[in-house]
């Protein structure tokens, strides 16, 4: 019954370990940047974009789709920096940490 281990409470019972994977401890990504800040991103962007189109001409809507790319440009090379960096801001914003040289 037991499979591997040293000793009997240690082992492996057949049939239930399974596989681990990336995507149960890694955030979910789309194009390389968080999913939700991405979608918050080109949602706004787009919508602006939109409605410049609409009422004051199509170029500038389409500079301002020029200001969404630079903007996940930047995502990107934070998630390539630190995947974890939206966590990380969303704790600043929320408990307002000190630097470590004014915390004592």
């Amino acid at each position: 019954m037991w499979t591997r281990g040293d000793r009997p409470g240690r082992g492996y019972i057949v049939g239930y370990q399974v596989d681990i994977y990336k995507g149960l401890w890694e955030p979910v990504k789309t194009l390389a940047a968080p999913r939700v800040w991405a979608a918050l991103w080109l949602v706004l962007w787009a919508a602006l974009a939109f409605g410049c189109a609409m009422v004051v001409s199509v170029k500038l809507g389409v500079a301002l789709m020029g200001v969404w790319l630079l903007g996940h440009g930047t995502m990107v090379v934070l998630t390539f920096k630190d995947p974890r960096w939206d966590e990380v801001v969303l704790a600043q914003l929320r408990f307002r940490y000190r630097n470590a040289y004014d915390a004592g």
